[in-house]
């Protein structure tokens, strides 16, 4: 089975904008999305860390550490990372709940339609049901005594 990057479950959908449709708010959330929520943006981030503190604790020949342990810089930048993150989280989200609001809307329009051409099918059955009986009363005579012949 292939595997499905997030936006194809729902990209091709009618009722789910996508495109030119979208603003560039939108466009710019999905790619964002796209690219953070990954296990590969994850190990980036894990392996830039890691390279970080190697690369600050271990000098040769008693070279200069421009972040000497504690790695306050990379502290400085983990922080800001952390902060912008709650924004990056939520805009995310917002543009998720965004799709979803828009196939919860086509799904309840669709049950509408379905439920009224339900309603419609069992009128037209009630009909064709009370039709056929008084066909059926016309034609076979009701439990009358036969005729002397």
């Amino acid at each position: 089975m292939a595997r499905l990057r997030h936006w194809e479950l729902w990209k091709g959908h009618p009722h789910v904008r996508s495109g030119a449709q979208l603003t560039r708010g939108e466009r710019a959330a999905d790619i964002m999305k796209a690219t953070l929520a990954t296990w590969t943006a994850l190990g980036i981030v894990l392996a830039f860390i890691f390279g970080w503190m190697v690369s600050n604790s271990y000098v040769r020949g008693g070279g200069h550490h421009f972040d000497p342990f504690p790695w306050i810089l990379l502290n400085l930048c983990l922080s800001c990372f952390a902060a912008l993150q709650c924004f990056v989280l939520l805009i995310a989200n917002k543009r998720g709940e965004q799709i979803a609001a828009e196939l919860a809307t086509h799904t309840y329009e669709n049950t509408t339609s379905l439920r009224q051409l339900l309603e419609e099918n069992t009128e037209l059955t009630r009909a064709i049901d009370r039709l056929t009986r008084e066909m059926h009363e016309h034609l076979v005579p009701s439990s009358a005594p036969p005729s002397p012949s």
